[in-house]
């Protein structure tokens, strides 16, 4: 019972989330600088040891008392029939009148050993899972360095993390990347001199990888709003594919003349089939068509009329019931049993435009902020002159992104189960992180770049686009 109830604590309150910070601290930031939310894994620990042992405590005293009533009304009868039926298995010296004992649930003993060996079961659930949370989240550095720095090949392993299909180690690669574009200056400018690698230079190769993770929130959206495979399957008109040929072929020549006799016994066969089925196809049975004769219908008619009123009769028909059910659906969906059902606007926002099963929300803002510090970053570091020709799909990428998801949210039809639904929910809390990454990132990058806008091929509709999302204005 104790493992039951921590399962049910462990999905509802959602443990299994990681609340890594998002990485939305700018160029120049030291790598002793932490975003708000990183602590040192003891201090975290020691912040949040005292609140989880006092849950600890509570959980372990109310199952201390309430498990043995609960046990004693619900399992101890078939846990006792379960235990006797494999027991006279093994021994035939039980009697078969043996009936349970009448002690009480209760018992100080039970209760102080119930009470302990709950406590220490939850606590090691607990620290577990809190150890976990707090040193999984840990930033992806090594001595004060980037995890790949040891590598012989350290662009190679980042660009490798990038591209990987396992999502963890996709999730660590972009962290670093962003903790290299804050922190490291000395790394972001490897970046830009890498040129000469197997598939072209790390920066194309890097803001490849970036760019793709951005644009897949259109290519989310853009999904949702067409029908799925299955449907247009089902919609695409099929080729009707003929039987295999089973009797004689039509016959040529005289069609009107009446038949010769059948000889064969299977000529007599179709003969007799052939004269069934015409007899059916020219007299068709009427009771398919209406069961009831108009006299029986009178009769029933007149019953209902004499058992039921008027507003019983109104009660019992199609539409009346199915505006009753949707008043019971409703109160349910609104109580806290309902709430498991419910498909509320916000779950269904972020399943859609950061995918399924696992978010990419972390992944999308490493990459805005990725692509952003290199770019601006680049009027100084960049020697070869690589970025500045891919500055302009940036920007336009940034653009459609924002218009995209403000267009989406503005639109998305609520679902019927979301009964507490209200306007003001539209703007979900992760995709305005999202939001607030692209106009930063649009703003720092109208502000290094608005001025060589004709140099580097910014359009200008783009430019002044992005100076309406970023807020700043025509200038």
């Amino acid at each position: 019972m104790l493992g039951l109830l921590q399962t049910a604590l462990h999905l509802y309150f959602d443990y299994d989330k990681i609340g890594r910070p998002l990485n939305q601290m700018g160029m120049g930031t030291s790598s002793e600088q932490r975003p708000v939310g990183v602590v040192n894994p003891v201090e975290q620990f020691k912040l949040r040891l005292p609140n989880m042992l006092r849950h600890v405590g509570i959980i372990s005293i109310v199952s201390s008392f309430a498990g043995p009533f609960i046990y004693s009304l619900t399992v101890r009868k078939l846990a006792w029939r379960t235990s006797i039926f494999w027991a006279r298995v093994f021994r035939f010296d039980i009697p078969h009148a043996a009936d349970l004992s009448m002690l009480p649930p209760y018992h100080y003993t039970l209760i102080l050993r119930s009470i302990v060996s709950g406590f220490l079961l939850l606590s090691l659930w607990q620290v577990s899972n809190l150890a976990f949370d707090i040193y999984v989240v840990q930033e992806p550095l090594k001595r004060g360095q980037p995890i790949s720095e040891d590598s012989r090949d350290p662009n190679g392993v980042l660009i490798n993390g990038l591209r990987t299909k396992k999502p963890l180690v996709k999730a660590f690669a972009f962290w670093e990347l962003a903790k290299i574009c804050q922190s490291f200056p000395n790394r972001r400018g490897l970046i830009f001199r890498d040129i000469d690698r197997p598939g072209g230079p790390a920066w194309s190769q890097i803001s490849s990888e970036c760019l793709k993770t951005i644009q897949a929130i259109n290519t989310r959206i853009t999904e949702y709003g067409q029908p799925s495979a299955q449907q247009q399957a089902l919609s695409k008109p099929q080729e009707v594919q003929s039987l295999p040929r089973i009797g004689a072929p039509l016959k040529e020549g005289q069609v009107l003349l009446n038949p010769p006799p059948p000889s064969t016994r299977r000529e007599m066969m179709e003969t007799k089939v052939g004269s069934f089925a015409k007899s059916i196809g020219n007299n068709p049975p009427t009771s398919y068509q209406n069961p009831l004769s108009p006299k029986t219908q009178q009769y029933l008619e007149a019953a209902r009329n004499k058992l039921l009123t008027p507003e019983q009769q109104q009660a019992i028909t199609p539409a009346h019931v199915q505006t009753q059910l949707n008043v019971y659906m409703t109160r349910f969906l609104q109580s806290w049993l309902g709430q498991p059902f419910r498909q509320t606007f916000a779950r269904r926002v972020q399943s859609i435009v950061f995918g399924q099963p696992y978010s990419e929300l972390l992944l999308i803002v490493d990459a805005i902020e990725s692509l952003k510090i290199l770019a601006t970053a680049s009027i100084k570091e960049d020697d070869y002159g690589k970025v500045a020709k891919d500055i302009p799909l940036i920007i336009r990428t940034f653009i459609i992104t924002y218009q995209s998801l403000e267009r989406f949210m503005a639109t998305l039809p609520v679902h019927w189960t979301d009964v507490n639904f209200s306007e003001d929910q539209r703007r979900t809390e992760d995709v305005l992180s999202v939001l607030s990454a692209l106009r930063e990132g649009l703003r720092e990058l109208v502000e290094v770049f608005g001025g060589y806008s004709y140099e580097i091929g910014i359009e200008k509709g783009d430019l002044r686009v992005a100076r309406g999302i970023a807020g700043m204005g025509d200038s």
